[in-house]
């Protein structure tokens, strides 16, 4: 069950990122209408992100929750893990959010989504450099 789960975990992180890196993408491209964009964006946003996005979050959760000490007393790894995971959660909601604005025309520029999307993916690959490196790194 373990290892289904943890497969389940980096798929959804895999479609997850992508996704969400592609709704940056869209909603910053100078391509068509700031509307357009929104809607293509959202379309991306709520069709891949959000569904990878719950596969991702479910499966990890339950991964930590199975063994917390294992994972956040034995493992420190987990510790540099956990708040980058949690500002890529907070920065994917809030790129989304201008995804929405965007598609319901209520604002017409992307705002700061190029900068939050560069972060999103900075932040996206230091979680994954500690669970990859997670015994050489910290101990």
């Amino acid at each position: 069950m373990d290892l289904l789960l943890l497969w389940l975990h980096v798929v959804g992180n895999i479609v997850w990122i992508g996704a969400i890196l592609a709704v940056g993408v869209a909603i910053t491209s100078r391509a068509g209408d700031a509307k357009t964009r929104g809607e293509i964006a959202l379309g991306i946003y709520m069709r891949l992100a959000v569904p990878a996005f719950v596969l991702s979050f479910v499966c990890g959760l339950a991964r930590l929750l199975s063994d917390p000490g294992f994972y956040l007393k034995q493992h420190h790894w987990m510790h540099a893990k956990l708040p980058l995971a949690i500002i890529v959660i907070a920065l994917h909601h809030v790129i989304g959010g201008r995804a929405k604005k965007l598609a319901r025309g209520t604002v017409q520029d992307a705002g700061p989504a190029a900068i939050l999307t560069a972060v999103l993916a900075v932040a996206a690959v230091g979680a994954a450099f500690f669970a990859i490196y997670k015994d050489q790194v910290i101990h």
